[in-house]
């Protein structure tokens, strides 16, 4: 029983994870097409530098957490499952 809970509890923790992830990335892309349809509005704003910069480090956050994905959620990796699986 207690192995049977633990294989679903496993599978269902590395969807959610999965999910994140790509949440995640999807998040990075759409930051990215409403910074580059602001452009003209950022260029005629109030404080231009400062929200050009929170846009871009928005934009890094999300492609920072995608690309090391496998040290966010390191049940992602593929040597931490063939370790479980062992």
């Amino acid at each position: 029983m207690a192995d049977k809970f633990r294989a679903r509890f496993t599978r269902i923790n590395r969807a959610v994870q999965k999910g994140l992830a790509a949440l995640f990335a999807v998040m990075g892309v759409l930051l990215c097409l409403a910074f580059l349809l602001m452009v003209p509005d950022l260029l005629t704003a109030e404080r231009p530098l400062e929200t050009i910069m929170n846009a871009a480090a928005a934009v890094g956050l999300c492609w920072l957490q995608w690309r090391y994905r496998h040290i966010v959620y390191p049940q992602l990796r593929r040597d931490y499952l063939a370790e479980k699986r062992a």
